[in-house]
């Protein structure tokens, strides 16, 4: 039998909440850099944010933020969801309004009848 960790990662995409990931590693690996266990639901949100904004790039909205968690503070997590297909089938319905307020927040940034003129 394989001597393994379990670990707690906090994870998020874009401003969305934090979710739980919980996972078992063998000792000795460090999961989050060469098991990319994040590839999957990042590429998951990705391929649907192009069907909605076919455009554009989704690297600060798709990118996995990841925290570990020390043992010891696991249970302040306890109430975080759990990042599963229901968690992200959320973050992609709030990865996609996030989009839409900042591509609006760019247009009345614009202020286009004065983005000619001289400074």
């Amino acid at each position: 039998m394989e001597n393994t960790t379990e670990k707690l990662y906090i994870v998020s995409f874009g401003d969305s909440r934090k979710f739980r990931y919980p996972c078992t590693v063998k000792n000795g690996i460090d999961a989050m850099h060469h098991a990319a266990p994040f590839a999957k639901i990042e590429n998951e949100l990705h391929d649907y944010l192009k069907t909605v904004f076919p455009d554009q790039t989704f690297a600060y909205y798709t990118c996995a933020r990841v925290t570990e968690v020390d043992p010891a503070h696991a249970d302040k997590y306890a109430d975080y969801p759990l990042l599963d297909q229901k968690a992200i089938d959320e973050i992609k319905k709030e990865l996609v309004k996030e989009i839409k307020d900042a591509d609006e927040t760019k247009m009345l940034n614009d202020n286009a009848p004065f983005a000619d003129a001289p400074v």
